[in-house]
């Protein structure tokens, strides 16, 4: 990953290291893999927000409704893009070479960040 996107958050840097793996894989793919492997990607983005929030929840993090909210959108964006493929696998494919990272990538700067300073702040290890 981009040392600019890197947390020093060694589970959350992993968790975002696997999402991007999977999103080269997803965009070299073929189209017989294309929805297999964005299926995988919304099942490992729904576990990896689910350990986000877990952590949200244990240390009282003071934005996690901003910081739920936000993963609620993103998950939902994935699946309608998913559903929308289904059909028109160009839908897909447009999400995914011309957004996903964008959205990855704003998502650490603007979201992440604020847990991954909270948790420094209060010596959490992860």
């Amino acid at each position: 990953m981009n040392n600019d996107l890197r947390l020093d958050i060694d589970s959350m840097d992993k968790n975002h290291d696997e999402f991007l793996a999977l999103l080269s894989q997803i965009q070299s793919s073929s189209a017989d893999e294309f929805m297999s492997l964005f299926e995988e990607m919304i099942e490992h983005t729904k576990a990896h927000f689910f350990y986000e929030e877990s952590i949200m929840n244990e240390h009282n993090f003071y934005a996690k409704g901003e910081h739920f909210e936000e993963h609620s959108n993103l998950l939902g964006e994935m699946q309608y893009f998913y559903d929308k493929a289904k059909k028109t696998p160009a839908f897909g494919k447009s999400y995914i070479n011309d957004y996903a990272y964008e959205k990855f990538q704003r998502h650490i700067i603007n979201i992440d960040s604020q847990l991954a300073m909270f948790l420094k702040e209060r010596d959490i290890s992860l």
